[in-house]
C-alpha cells in the first residue's frame, strides 16, 4: 500500500532529477548537481536526508553545464 509518505518521497525524486540531480531510490542515494543548491532543491535535500539518505556531490561525473 502506498502511504502519503512514499508518494512524496516519490514526488521529491521527480523533483530532485527534473532540476538535473541524480536519484538511486533502490540505494537511497543522492548526487547533487551543485555544491550550492537553490533554496528549494536545498530544502528538497533536507527532507530526504531525515529519511535517511546519503547525499553526495557529483565530483567525478560529467559537467552538467
Amino acid at each position: 500500500m502506498i502511504t502519503k509518505e512514499t508518494r512524496r518521497r516519490y514526488r521529491l525524486h521527480y523533483n530532485l532529477r527534473r532540476k538535473g540531480n541524480v536519484v538511486f531510490a533502490k540505494s537511497r542515494m543522492v548526487f547533487r548537481r551543485a555544491t550550492v543548491l537553490p533554496d528549494v532543491e536545498t530544502e528538497w535535500v533536507q527532507e530526504l536526508l531525515g529519511l535517511g539518505y546519503w547525499v553526495m556531490d557529483w565530483l567525478f561525473g560529467p559537467e552538467h553545464y
